[in-house]
């Protein structure tokens, strides 16, 4: 270990791992890596397919976060790592010494090697994305042109898509999409009820639900489905799937036929012990949901499991907190689910609304002083339309004027 301040390598500078990076303190010299410059608010970027969020407004300075926090960033891609060596190479060449490692790397986007998926299919996992897909929206749509559309996944990024694309064009009969989910159902390992539910809201738009069948292929102007249907399709968003990072792998941290790093309950490597992982790459004894709020209070306990480790304490075991989640569905509905318990209500959108505008006044890397109004005022916005959902009770919840609980059917 190194004789002055203990050297922590943070791989990913997303949810988990800035979240570790500002819970460690300066007595640590801290190196964050990651090859993009902005932390991205994700759960948002379906509202830039209808212009309701522009990318600027989901964006933060990684760099700044990290300079605030008393580290130091650098905006590079770890390409090797090697725990019992307690060394990291980058792509940009450099070698990089460490005591303890966060590996906090998240998720891929997986096209399940569908041919011409990765060619012609627009990914949907961040700004970028986000914003080429509308984009193209914006070329295709020309006067008297029918729009056809296909969505290929029916979790809560392909839910949230179908919701953006219906507040913005669901008046425009030009439009039609088709919506794709392998699975038996949308929201697969959700509530059954919130199926029914988007059923009911698409009925009456030019919107084909097709379950229990995958997509074979994908072509320019068509996709072809398992069971053989072929579909017309001017633009096709692949929103299905995620897949570990190869550098989990090729470090030893996953063992196959594993390919996220196997962790025990206290985020430790099952395999090095001076590696910890989290946010989506771990794979805990329990296996958890790649959720955001997960991700952040994976950051936190890495980072305190990391002090504890180098000072030769116990570790504390990582215990997930029962958080609701919150779906957007455009302008027609939001939900919240708890556990078996869904409640639905326009109003929730203020919900989730405040949840962004809370986190990004908490990451925002400015002075104190300077920050107050910024600060304020998305605080203020976000309490006016309902604040953190935490906060308030399911029964709060429910006493919304067009509240529903949606039972299971």
């Amino acid at each position: 270990m190194s004789p002055t301040r203990p050297r922590i390598a943070i791989i990913g500078g997303n949810f988990a791992g800035l979240t570790a990076a500002a819970a460690l303190s300066p007595r640590h010299a801290v190196t964050v890596i990651d090859p993009s410059r902005h932390l991205e608010w994700v759960p948002a970027i379906h509202e830039i397919l209808s212009s309701v969020k522009t990318p600027q407004a989901l964006r933060l300075d990684r760099a700044a976060i990290v300079r605030q926090a008393g580290h130091r960033f650098l905006r590079d891609r770890v390409t090797a790592l090697q725990p019992a060596l307690g060394r990291l190479q980058t792509a940009g060449g450099r070698d990089l010494a460490f005591d303890a490692c966060i590996v906090a790397l998240g998720a891929e986007g997986n096209t399940g090697r569908v041919p011409g998926a990765q060619r012609h299919a627009l990914p949907f996992r961040n700004v970028d994305d986000a914003q080429a897909i509308e984009r193209r929206l914006k070329a295709l749509w020309r006067p008297g042109q029918p729009l056809r559309v296909v969505i290929a996944g029916g979790g809560i990024a392909g839910v949230e898509a179908v919701g953006e694309l219906l507040r913005q064009h669901r008046d425009d009969s030009r439009l039609s999409v088709q919506w794709v989910e392998a699975g038996p159902r949308l929201l697969p390992g959700l509530p059954a009820s919130l199926d029914a539910d988007l059923r009911r809201l698409c009925a009456p738009y030019a919107v084909t639900i097709r379950t229990g069948t995958g997509i074979a292929a994908v072509a320019a102007k068509s996709v072809r489905l398992a069971d053989g249907t072929r579909l017309r399709s001017d633009l096709t968003l692949w929103s299905a799937g995620l897949a570990a990072p190869a550098l989990l792998r090729e470090a030893g941290l996953a063992t196959p036929p594993q390919t996220w790093a196997e962790v025990l309950p206290t985020l430790q490597s099952r395999h090095a012990d001076n590696v910890f992982v989290a946010g989506d790459a771990a794979l805990l004894p329990q296996p958890l949901g790649k959720q955001a709020y997960h991700a952040i209070d994976m950051g936190a306990l890495a980072a305190a499991n990391v002090q504890r480790w180098l000072e030769g304490q116990a570790l504390r075991r990582f215990r997930p907190a029962p958080k609701p989640v919150l779906i957007a569905f455009g302008d027609l509905q939001t939900y919240l689910v708890a556990g078996r318990t869904v409640v639905a209500s326009k109003l929730l959108a203020g919900a989730k609304e405040g949840i962004y505008q809370w986190f990004m006044a908490q990451r925002e890397p400015i002075s104190l002083v300077a920050s107050l109004p910024s600060a304020a005022g998305r605080l203020w916005t976000g309490w006016q339309q309902l604040a953190v959902p935490q906060l308030l009770s399911l029964a709060g919840f429910r006493a919304l004027p067009d509240c529903r609980n949606l039972r299971q059917t």
